[in-house]
């Protein structure tokens, strides 16, 4: 059942920030967005595209967490 739901948590997170990440770039025609977001030189994100970022972000890391209580609990 863990498996299962760190696997969807996961997906959604990445959906999410990759959805954000489409939506600033056809806003704005700036390629370069894919890589400055992750060295924090992206300021000009609107509303809408931070917070299914910034959620997508969460997802990934409780989809983390879930994987790593899933593998503690079934010694793997």
């Amino acid at each position: 059942m863990l498996a299962i739901a760190q696997t969807i948590v996961l997906g959604l997170g990445v959906i999410l920030v990759l959805s954000a990440l489409g939506r600033y770039i056809h806003r704005t025609q700036n390629w370069h967005a894919i890589w400055q977001v992750w060295v924090g030189k992206l300021k000009d994100l609107n509303l809408s595209e931070f917070r299914l970022y910034r959620s997508g972000i969460v997802l990934l890391f409780a989809g983390v967490l879930l994987r790593i209580v899933y593998l503690t609990l079934s010694g793997v």
